[in-house]
């Protein structure tokens, strides 16, 4: 059963980051602004969080599925929980702040407006990964 569980939650979790990542790869002109639109980096900086963002969101799906098989989690959940977080202490600061920007989540959810219901969605992302690191640490001592 337990076994099941971390099954799932990277399953899940490792599809949405491949599907978010996918879509600003798909839609990369739009990133930049999306990001700008938290307020939360220099402009400057803004180009390379671009690059940087879709990438990473891959890179942590993928790990994600093939830490199922190959010795990878350490890796996988550090990114992964990683990014979450960010994008939480973003939502956060922006609602915070009032501000009524698309959350740019990915495809599914292109154009949805940021609400505490993002950042609850975001805080119940980052449980499951801590309760899946605690499930990890429990089977493997």
């Amino acid at each position: 059963m337990v076994l099941v569980f971390t099954a799932v939650v990277r399953l899940r979790l490792g599809l949405l980051f491949l599907i978010s990542g996918g879509s600003k790869f798909l839609r990369a002109r739009s990133v930049e602004r999306m990001v700008a639109n938290y307020r939360l980096v220099p402009r400057s900086l803004l180009p390379i969080v671009k690059l940087m963002l879709a990438p990473a969101e891959v890179a942590a799906g993928v790990l994600l599925l093939l830490s199922l098989w190959l010795p990878v989690y350490a890796i996988a959940w550090v990114l992964a929980f990683g990014l979450i977080l960010v994008f939480t202490a973003g939502v956060a600061s922006a609602l915070v702040r009032g501000l009524e920007i698309p959350c740019g989540c990915g495809l599914l959810l292109n154009g949805h407006v940021i609400t505490h219901a993002t950042l609850v969605r975001n805080l119940a992302l980052l449980s499951l990964l801590a309760l899946d690191l605690l499930v990890q640490r429990t089977l493997l001592p």
